[in-house]
């Protein structure tokens, strides 16, 4: 059994991880906004705080998970969401890491989050950990993220940094806006539609979560730096739309043009017309196996 701090725990990947780690008996914090919220949504017994003060020190913290940020696909980048993607990332990141420092005893892993778009369109080049990014504005928001999370090794705590990819999941997420547009008919190629999408199902997202804690493995043995999590089956946006349609036993034929794209979401259209073809090195070659390597048989369960 451990002690757990998770930020953003109301979210899609939070409040799988949590059910998880409670499964195995877990003591869990929950720093939210919304307390009243959180414990509508999350199963007892987790304790909630405001604040990053109102964490009791008395109690050892064995692990934080760092989840939290602001939806980057739900509102058009203006200047002020960037400002609102900015400090629900960076900003409070390193508020974390900052709080971290003082506590009495350091906790034995930050698991922090990241994402895909670190890459910046990379169009159909393979990307794994290793590679280098396009210099775009998604770049530099998780390359800051990703810094203020990695300042706590400088401390002596081990910290993982998770890239995730567009997660697939029955309960919210980018699929359920995707499924009634498909269910009738009106599901739609986005441009060429050779744009990659990176994708995981939440099933495979938690356990490398879990993977990435490492709470049986030995000291020496446990994995730390940056992981993509992902599945190594990225497919393009055509593929998965040509998958997602024959799930839900639709006919798919529609396109949205390119140039309808940027002027309706202008900078913001580059989500959807770029991607990156981004495969999970890291956690493959230190043994992680994924239950959902193949988009059909991910799809194929999550909308069962």
């Amino acid at each position: 059994m451990a002690r757990f701090l998770v930020t953003g725990g109301t979210g899609l990947i939070g409040s799988a991880l949590i059910k998880q780690l409670l499964g195995a008996e877990n003591q869990i914090t929950v720093l939210t906004r919304d307390i009243s919220r959180a414990k509508q949504k999350l199963p007892y017994p987790i304790d909630f705080i405001n604040t990053l003060t109102d964490y009791d020190s008395s109690r050892t913290l064995d692990y934080v998970i760092n989840l939290a940020g602001e939806p980057i696909a739900d509102k058009r980048w203006s200047t002020q969401q960037k400002l609102r993607l900015w400090q629900s990332r960076v900003d409070f990141t390193r508020q974390l890491v900052a709080w971290i420092k003082t506590l009495n005893r350091l906790p034995k892993a930050l698991i922090s989050g990241s994402a895909v778009g670190w890459y910046g369109n990379r169009q159909s080049q393979i990307l794994t950990e290793d590679s280098s990014a396009a210099l775009e504005y998604t770049h530099t928001l998780c390359d800051a993220w990703e810094a203020e999370a990695n300042a706590l090794s400088q401390a002596g705590v081990r910290v993982c940094i998770s890239r995730t990819g567009l997660v697939l999941s029955e309960t919210g997420g980018f699929l359920q806006k995707l499924k009634l547009p498909f269910q009738l008919c009106l599901g739609a190629r986005l441009g060429d539609g050779q744009q990659y999408m990176s994708w995981i199902h939440i099933d495979d997202m938690v356990n490398a979560l879990l993977f990435l804690i490492a709470e049986e493995i030995p000291t020496n043995n446990k994995p730390s730096g940056t992981f993509n999590l992902t599945s190594p089956n990225p497919v393009t946006n055509e593929r998965f739309n040509s998958s997602l349609a024959k799930a839900l036993h639709r006919v798919y034929f529609l396109v949205v043009p390119s140039v309808v794209l940027r002027i309706l979401l202008a900078e913001m259209s580059q989500l959807l017309l770029t991607g990156q073809r981004v495969i999970p090195q890291r956690l493959t070659e230190q043994g992680f196996n994924f239950d959902y390597p193949n988009i059909d048989c991910a799809l194929k369960d999550v909308l069962k």
